[in-house]
């Protein structure tokens, strides 16, 4: 009697193997891409927000004035070894006495269309995820 595997045998394990395989990769993919997001274009918008809250601070204002986001060095588009970052500046920024109080500020990484990085500023906090 011989001993081994018999062709529909190596035929099942391989199609298990590939059914697999499928379900795992959208996740990869996924987790792929968000890390992505998350190294380049959070750091990015991260900066940005970081660069609104000092111009916020050093004009001294003496009541709520909104300001637009595009004049600030770190809030444009950045070329990143990932591609490009695109810092979206959603409307503009409110300046109060006591520092920021609100304001939103995206980064997209060029070719990720599912994820986008965003800070947001909520009574002088400043929040940065993925999303």
């Amino acid at each position: 009697m011989k001993k081994g595997f018999t062709l529909v045998e190596l035929l099942m394990v391989i199609a298990l193997l590939v059914i697999l395989a499928s379900m795992a990769l959208p996740s990869y993919l996924m987790y792929r891409d968000k890390s992505k997001v998350s190294n380049f274009a959070l750091s990015i918008a991260s900066a940005c927000a970081k660069d609104a809250m000092a111009d916020c601070v050093s004009r001294f204002v003496d009541a709520p004035t909104v300001y637009n986001l595009s004049a600030l060095p770190n809030c444009s588009r950045v070329n990143t070894a990932m591609g490009n970052v695109e810092v979206l500046l959603d409307g503009s920024y409110t300046c109060t006495p006591s520092g920021i109080a609100s304001g939103t500020v995206k980064g997209m990484l060029a070719g990720i269309n599912n994820y986008t990085a965003v800070c947001e500023f909520l009574e002088n906090s400043l929040r940065c995820s993925v999303k």
